[in-house]
Order: structure tokens, then C-alpha cells, then sequence
């Protein structure tokens, strides 16, 4: 046996049987030498034989029988496709894009995260909570955590809701399968047309019935949803997402008589509704219903970041029950340190002191970035601006079409969505203007100006 610096002994034994075995270079059964025999073959210890042989035997290879020795189990030949290859490859949509500039209505701005207030309260965690941190968590998220976002929701949405109602998870797709555990298999489930694809696709995926449902100037169309019959509707009333309109109060009032007339309910999703500029927040879907229709989903991935992965929902009293008995042995995917560390943020004061902060940083980046798409398209631009969010919608003469539009800006290093991403079906009109949406959360203020002149260039020249 080759001996080598790198190596044990040992494991230079072992590999070797192992390979050996498995190249049915022994017979099945046949007696291997003793320990003190094989030591002495190889010129090598006892101790070093009787380790390689623990371990071939833990792993099945060989067995002992008592104050016999050791015998190799009998093995099969394993099987393997002749088509079969070990070779990965990875598709291009799963490589990471470098941009220059980024419009995504995706991301947030980290550069304000106070860095040092999470690491402190992190500590605190660590110092005051570290029982909690070794145990499974509740399955609905720490109490602590749960009132907190109960008296949050109170005064800046208008929520009025206990501790119980609330559920932590990891995001609003997680959120949004575990009310499908909850719903009826044949449930018909009505989305926002243009709207949020990842929900689709979950829908799609359980098997749900879903109906698109296009949009009017007030939002999601109420005369098809009263045609479709859908037992769940899902929509972004404070800011739709991704047109960005704000559901009036009369088509609010419609969506809950319909939804209390038929039994069914709707998922509020209030995934930005934080950050309002020039008026106060719009009042949330759920502070108007009485008659328990209403899940509301939110998240803190707008907010602070998308790497947090921290959403919650709150749950109507009358889903409650069924929610815990549904899911009582599931275990929670969320962060438990991330949670509490939040948990001391909002109850510090410091969570409202940021959101604050970053209301203004936002607008500041906001208003330039409107200035400066009305300066340099001109006629050329319709901006539809809802004071609201971090993203908004324009419409850009272009004579090139939006598959075109989508590949230039990846040549010209701009990261770009058009509506096409948000559309059950793709729109292939031949209008001069086409619609995009256009995030400024990841713009650096001072490079606003650069970053849509060649915006320009993707769209025009």
C-alpha cells in the first residue's frame, strides 16, 4: 500500500477495500484477512486496520460474525443507464446578470440599513432570548414578534386584529400556499390581470382553478368577477401591482358586499404600502371589511430588505381554528433570530424611525428620476405617477417592440421590465407606446441623469 503525508493510513486501507468491493474483486461472503494479519501484509498498525474495517463495516460493506472475523456483504451490481450523464449544465436565465443601472421594482436601497442597531439588537437576542433560539419555533412566529405587528398594523393600516391572527413566515409565497392548505380543492381563485406571475404560478401549481381578471381605471374588474364566480380573489388595492392604481373607496365597498353575499374571501396583498409620498397612507382593504372576509398578507422585504425573508399575514377569526389544526405539525421555515431582532427593532422605536428616513430618501430619489424622464423623453413619455411605492408605470413611444426593448436593455447592461412579465399572455400590439415599469429603489441619486439617457438608447435612438 501506498503510503502518503496527506492521508491516514486509514483511510488509504479503507478507500482501497472500498474500491476493491465495489469492483467485486472480493466474492460475497468471503472471509477478509484478520486485523493482526493485515497489519502485518501492509507493514502498517493494527489500530490503522481496525479503523479502515469499523468503517467499511458502519457502512455496510463488510459484516462481522462472532470470533470468526470480518466477510464482505453480499452486494449487487449497481445499475446504470448507458444515457445517463453526470454532466450539469446550467441554463442562462439561472446565471446571475450583471447591470450597470437597475429600474427593478424589486430590490431596495441597503445603504441606509443601520447596520449597527440590527447587530446590536441581534446581541440582545443572543443575551436574553437564547432559549428561544434552540427550540422550534411557534408555529405561527414568537409571540413578541406577533403583538408587535398587531399594534403596527393598528395604527398605520387600520387593522384592528389580535396576536393570533397573525402568521410569520419566510415570504408571501410561503404565505399564500399555506391559505391553499386551508381553501377548498376546488376552489376558483380570481388574479389580477395584469399582476404578481409568482402567485399565479403557485395557483397554477396546486391545481387551483384561477381566472385572470383585467383591470378597469378603479382597479380588478368587478362586473368579471361577478361573472367568473371565484371563491378567492387576490388583489393589491393601496397600489396595484404593477399598474399602480389606488382601489377607491366605492370599488372597495363592491369587492366586500360581493364577497359577503357568495362566502367567499380575498387576499389583500399590501406588499408596499409604507411608503406614500405627498398624502397619507390609503386605508387598508381590511379596515373596511366587518364580516371576516379579508386575509391581508405584508411583508418586510420592502421595507428593510428581501434577504430578511420576514412576511406575515393576518388571518380572519373565522380561519383561525382551521389554519392551526391544518398545519399543527409543520415547522416554520422563517429566521427565529431574525424575528426577534426585528421584534426589538419595532418595540425600540427604531423600525419607524427608518421607514421615515427612507420615505424621504425614496422621494428625493423619486423626483429626480421623474424630472429627468420628462427632460430627456419629452413628448415621447406618459408617466403615470401614483404617489405611491417604489416603482411607478410610463409609457414610451418606441417603434421597437417589447421582445426588443427586453434584449437591448440586457446589451446596454440596464436591467428593465415591460408589462409582458406581468401578463398572463404576452401583448403583441402594435401600439407606438409601450408600457414598462420603471423601479428606483437601486438608482444612486447622482447617477439618475446617466442612467436614463441610456435608457433613451435602449427605447429610441
Amino acid at each position: 500500500m501506498k503510503h502518503s503525508n496527506d492521508t491516514f493510513i486509514y483511510r488509504e486501507l479503507y478507500n482501497n477495500l472500498k474500491e476493491d468491493i465495489l469492483s467485486f474483486k472480493y466474492d460475497s461472503n468471503e472471509k477478509l484477512p484478520s486485523k493482526r494479519e493485515m497489519a502485518q501484509n501492509l507493514n502498517v498498525s493494527v489500530n490503522s486496520v481496525k479503523t479502515a474495517y469499523e468503517q467499511l463495516l458502519e457502512e455496510g460493506y463488510i459484516y462481522t460474525q462472532e470470533r470468526k472475523g470480518y466477510f464482505i456483504e453480499p452486494l449487487e451490481k449497481l445499475i446504470v443507464e448507458p444515457q445517463v450523464t453526470n454532466t450539469v449544465t446550467t441554463s442562462t436565465h439561472q446565471q446571475e446578470q450583471q447591470y450597470r443601472y437597475s429600474f427593478s421594482h424589486m430590490s431596495t436601497d441597503i445603504t441606509q440599513f443601520p447596520v449597527d442597531t440590527w447587530t446590536k439588537l441581534m446581541k440582545q437576542v443572543f443575551k436574553h432570548y437564547s432559549h428561544r433560539l434552540s427550540a422550534i419555533p411557534d408555529l405561527k412566529g414568537p409571540i413578541e414578534l406577533r403583538q408587535a405587528i398587531a399594534k403596527l398594523v393598528s395604527y398605520k393600516r387600520g387593522i384592528q386584529c389580535n396576536a393570533q391572527q397573525i402568521v410569520i413566515a419566510s415570504g408571501t409565497n410561503v404565505l399564500l400556499k399555506q391559505i391553499m392548505d386551508v381553501m377548498d380543492d376546488d376552489s376558483k381563485i380570481a388574479v389580477e390581470n395584469p399582476g404578481y406571475f409568482r402567485f399565479r404560478d403557485i395557483l397554477q401549481k396546486t391545481k387551483r382553478t384561477t381566472l385572470p381578471i383585467n383591470l378597469d381605471d378603479k382597479g380588478i374588474s368587478m362586473s368579471a368577477i361577478k361573472s367568473g364566480k371565484p371563491d378567492l380573489v387576490i388583489v393589491t388595492p393601496s397600489h396595484q401591482f404593477p399598474m399602480g392604481t389606488i382601489m377607491p373607496v366605492s370599488r372597495r365597498i363592491d369587492l366586500l358586499n360581493w364577497l359577503t353575499k357568495t362566502n367567499g374571501y380575498v387576499i389583500e396583498d399590501d406588499y408596499d404600502s409604507e411608503f406614500k409620498y405627498n398624502t397619507d397612507n390609503i386605508p387598508s382593504l381590511y379596515s373596511f371589511d366587518k364580516s371576516d372576509r379579508v386575509i391581508y398578507l405584508g411583508t418586510f422585504s420592502k421595507t428593510l430588505m428581501p434577504g430578511l425573508r420576514l412576511s406575515y399575514m393576518v388571518l380572519p377569526t373565522s380561519l383561525v381554528t382551521e389554519f392551526e389544526h391544518i398545519n399543527n405539525n409543520v415547522i416554520p421555515d422563517f429566521s427565529m433570530i431574525n424575528a426577534l431582532t426585528l421584534y426589538l427593532m419595532i418595540k425600540d422605536g427604531h423600525y419607524e424611525r427608518y421607514i421615515k428616513k427612507m420615505s424621504h430618501f425614496y422621494a428625493a430619489k423619486r423626483a429626480k428620476l421623474i424630472e429627468q424622464l420628462k427632460e430627456t423623453f419629452q413628448h415621447l413619455i406618459k408617466i403615470h405617477d401614483t404617489n405611491a411605492g417604489l416603482h411607478f408605470i410610463v409609457e414610451v413611444k418606441t417603434d421597437y417592440s417589447y421582445d426588443d426593448i427586453e434584449a437591448r436593455a440586457v446589451s446596454h447592461e440596464i436591467e428593465l421590465y415591460t408589462i409582458n412579465r406581468f401578463t398572463v399572455e404576452p401583448v403583441h400590439d402594435q401600439s407606438a407606446f409601450k408600457t414598462l415599469i420603471i423601479g428606483f429603489s437601486q438608482l444612486k441619486i447622482e447617477v439618475i441623469p446617466e442612467a436614463v439617457n441610456i435608457l433613451r438608447k435602449v427605447l429610441i435612438d
